[in-house]
């Protein structure tokens, strides 16, 4: 008859003579322990054989032997079973000593730096303090050609109030102005050009619809943030005909106002 209990003992005795690592916990012990047992109780023998087997096995695993290797940096545990590598990952190995580089970031483009371009939102109101008055609102590009010497374009809408009819105008501008003391964080300035107005209405009253605007003035930038910066200033600003219409009155107000400078 089939003894199951001989059988694992016979296949047990093999493996150990062919081990390398032999466990220091003898599984011998447990199948003799195993063995009186049935004898004794053989309604058990299904159980005893369970725990025999158990035995088995955790003989195997006490006769392994597990190896660190830290040599992987960032990949966790790196195990082996009797001394044969098993890495977990494939991160590559960084040397002891070295030193990470670092990427350069590239700096921020300084304000007025030829060849830059900024926008700009801008409001301001000018008065000839003879009961004529102008509010404007509008937007502005610079490019800076050479350092601190920008070229700006600048679109803006009109509302002025005068004797009789108050009228709406549409102006276009054509500017230059020169950061002459420019610093990290501000700077002095002074603009100079001239743009044409469009109005619903002849403005000043009696003269024509269509009317140019040389102005000139001066004024002070300063940051807001690191890339927005306010610029505040005043200007002489004129509205003449030249002389294109049957009469031209002409108008000399003081233009003060203000622009929120952004980068493109």
């Amino acid at each position: 008859m089939f003894n199951p209990l001989a059988f694992f003992a016979a296949s047990l005795r093999s493996r150990d003579q062919n081990r390398s690592v032999v466990s220091e916990r003898p599984s011998g012990f447990f199948f003799a322990y195993a063995s009186l047992a049935m004898a004794q109780h053989p309604g058990r023998k299904w159980v005893l054989l369970g725990v025999a087997t158990i035995a088995w096995g955790s003989h195997g695993l006490a006769a392994t032997t597990l190896h660190f290797d830290p040599t992987y940096v960032d990949a966790g545990l790196q195990l082996a079973a009797d001394g044969r590598e098993f890495p977990l990952t494939h991160s590559p190995t960084i040397e002891a000593g070295a030193t990470p580089v670092a990427t350069p970031v590239a700096p921020s483009t300084r304000f007025g730096e030829a060849r830059s371009m900024r926008w700009q939102l801008l409001g301001g109101y000018t008065n000839d303090f003879d009961g004529a008055g102008q509010e404007q609102f509008g937007a502005s590009v610079s490019w800076f050609f050479i350092d601190d010497l920008s070229i700006d374009l600048q679109l803006d809408s009109n509302y002025i109030s005068q004797t009789g009819s108050n009228v709406w105008g549409l102006e276009g501008a054509l500017l230059f102005r020169w950061h002459f003391i420019s610093m990290e964080t501000w700077s002095l300035y002074a603009d100079a050009g001239c743009g044409v107005l469009g109005t619903t209405e002849p403005t000043p009253v009696g003269g024509t619809d269509f009317n140019f605007t040389p102005q000139a003035g001066g004024g002070l930038s300063f940051d807001l943030t690191e890339e927005v910066r306010l610029m505040v200033g005043v200007r002489w600003y004129h509205i003449s005909n030249a002389n294109t219409g049957e009469t031209n009155p002409g108008r000399n107000s003081v233009l003060g106002y203000a622009m929120i400078s952004f980068p493109f």
